[in-house]
């Protein structure tokens, strides 16, 4: 039997970023899954950071500084520790076996890719604000890679789950995931 990954993705604009941790933990021990961090530096911004003209105003100073790459760099460094921190805590109890791991790429091409090596991959959809209580999650077939990115675009936020698999386990944790237990929803 091979191994099964649940992979999060994680990258530096996810809003919900611990509900999606603890999401992937969740489906993680019920499919006695090794959970994955996978934290995606997005090249554009440091694209963007090595233009010369690039500044940011900050809040609520209004203050103008320049942006550089080495400080790009530094930033989505720490927030990658940040996103580590929160995997290794939602995989402490009850305890889940772990991993975490930088890229460099665009969120949505490094997460079909990732499906290669997993059962499912959680990613935020990119709503502002705040997460909604409870989010609300969109399971999204590995064979359309288009509806994958139009669910990390959608507005209204929440969570995207990415699939390839067709495995009963997978099947069972995903429905018990999206649909409430019998007598939870006063049915």
């Amino acid at each position: 039997m091979r191994a099964r990954r649940v992979i999060v993705g994680l990258d530096a604009a996810a809003p919900m970023t611990r509900a999606a941790i603890e999401t992937a933990a969740r489906l993680a021990g019920r499919m006695e899954a090794e959970l994955v961090g996978l934290f995606v530096e997005n090249v554009e911004l440091i694209h963007l950071a090595a233009l010369p003209f690039t500044r940011e105003v900050g809040f609520p100073s209004a203050a103008s500084r320049e942006i550089d790459v080495e400080r790009m760099e530094r930033h989505l460094r720490s927030l990658a520790a940040q996103a580590r921190r929160m995997l290794e805590t939602a995989a402490a109890n009850p305890p889940l076996r772990w991993s975490f791991r930088v890229t460099r790429g665009a969120l949505p091409s490094e997460l079909i890719a990732a499906l290669a090596e997993a059962d499912l991959v959680l990613a935020c959809a990119g709503a502002p604000g705040r997460a909604p209580a409870p989010p609300a999650i969109r399971v999204v077939s590995a064979r359309d890679p288009g509806e994958f990115r139009a669910a990390l675009a959608d507005r209204r936020g929440g969570i995207v789950i990415l699939t390839g698999a067709a495995d009963r386990a997978v099947d069972a944790a995903l429905d018990e995931l999206v649909r409430p237990p019998a007598g939870k929803d006063g049915r």
